[in-house]
């Protein structure tokens, strides 16, 4: 099954660059358009990749679109010479319209796969209707569009609902088919830009996206990059990572004077380990700390578990480090706001420490804005069991072990190690 827009030769690419200033992201553009023009055999999915997982992402961003290396590199070029300004990044809206703007379905999996949901139901043309945006938008977010909202009317309205995690999938087709049952949005305040489904040409604070036409894909990609949003610019294809030049090096003033209020600088430590799970998508998990036991009596309440969690980070100071962006840079700054501990419901199936560990590391940390640290707790025949899962870079010097034998401590329930183990 194709899960992408077509790959043929004349399809457009996206290619996104950014840097930390303006002078900087235009010559970065320029190598790139060089490099471009020197080796014009190069795989322009190859490139789209390299530059989509191989760079970090800064605030001041070019993108261009383009069938052929020759057209990529003039467009580049003539992107170099426009100036460039950081702007805040606006809300996003995502318009899936009344419906009447998809008269066939995209070759993408969760289109087609949606659509076939609607026909097991047998819901007819406006239940399909509906499946089809739901697939769509879905495609969408799996690849960086992931709005602030979502709307629609008619059909729409149900999908834009069952995207808002209101209704389920298949209740969502069934109030499209009887045209009722469907919760309204609210409008969001601020600076909005909206992307609305269906053929039209952009407008002020609007981007018109036809799913059906890969250029216009590409067109509402690279807007949406230049705007701040950090989208898949491969557009879903495939590829390998080839040698691109970097950016170039620019000596500048004391960048210590330029951190905003409540924020640090990295250390050595968290620069290293951040850029290598930055460049490296998903690598975070090769450097997460877990350890799991098996305790006796009953399950302590959340309460309890997060106060001590509290208390533990208060031990560590380093274990409220979150890091942020600011200004298209990474900062730390240390979090005053409790992490909630997840308490797993009664399960026979699979071993109770194997749950809770899976629990605690079954999503890598994401890097911005989010506790680097986690606790599970589960029901365990007689006992319960728990499971702590820390970032290593925040870690500090005290083991995974070491730091859930102290949370147990604080918890009340000294640690009997039944079933400890590392990940």
């Amino acid at each position: 099954m194709e899960t992408t827009f077509p790959a043929g030769p004349q399809a457009p690419r996206v290619l996104g660059v950014s840097a930390r200033d303006e002078r900087t992201a235009a010559a970065a553009a320029v190598r790139l358009a060089d490099r471009l023009a020197a080796d014009p055999s190069l795989d322009l999915d190859d490139v789209a990749l390299t530059l989509a997982h191989g760079r970090e992402r800064f605030a001041v961003r070019h993108a261009v679109t383009g069938t052929t290396v020759a057209a990529l590199a003039h467009a580049l070029r003539e992107s170099a010479a426009r100036p460039r300004r950081t702007a805040p990044v606006p809300l996003l809206v995502l318009d899936l319209g009344d419906g009447s703007a998809l008269p066939a379905t995209p070759p993408l999996a969760q289109a087609v796969e949606a659509s076939a949901t609607a026909g097991d139901l047998g819901l007819g043309q406006a239940a399909e209707t509906a499946a089809v945006l739901y697939g769509t938008a879905s495609w969408l977010a799996a690849h960086g569009v992931r709005p602030d909202l979502v709307v629609g009317r008619g059909p729409a309205a149900a999908a834009a609902s069952a995207l808002r995690g209101e209704l389920s999938l298949p209740d969502a087709l069934r109030a499209a088919a009887t045209a009722s049952g469907v919760p309204r949005a609210e409008t969001p305040e601020g600076e909005v830009l909206v992307v609305r489904l269906g053929a039209g040409a952009a407008e002020a604070g609007v981007l018109c996206l036809d799913p059906l036409d890969p250029a216009s894909c590409a067109r509402v990609f690279a807007a949406l990059w230049e705007r701040g949003f950090d989208v898949d610019c491969t557009l879903g294809r495939g590829g390998r990572r080839v040698r691109l030049p970097g950016y170039p090096f620019q000596r500048s003033g004391s960048v210590t004077a330029t951190v905003p209020p409540g924020l640090r600088p990295l250390t050595p430590h968290e620069q290293r380990w951040l850029f290598h799970d930055l460049v490296r998508s998903g690598s975070a998990a090769e450097h997460t700390l877990c350890a799991t036991a098996v305790l006796p009596g009953a399950v302590p309440g959340a309460p309890a578990a997060e106060a001590a969690l509290a208390a533990l980070q208060d031990r560590h100071p380093d274990l409220r480090t979150v890091f942020t962006r600011s200004g298209g840079r990474w900062f730390a700054r240390v979090s005053g706001r409790p992490v909630p501990v997840t308490v797993l419901a009664p399960d026979s199936g699979a071993g109770p420490a194997d749950r809770v560990r899976a629990a605690a590391a079954q999503n890598t940390f994401a890097a911005a804005d989010v506790p680097l640290i986690r606790c599970v707790l589960a029901p365990a025949g007689d006992g319960w069991a728990v499971a702590l899962a820390v970032y290593a870079p925040v870690a500090g010097s005290p083991t995974a072990d070491g730091l859930l034998a102290e949370w147990c401590e604080l918890a009340g329930t000294p640690l009997r190690p039944a079933a400890a183990a590392h990940a």
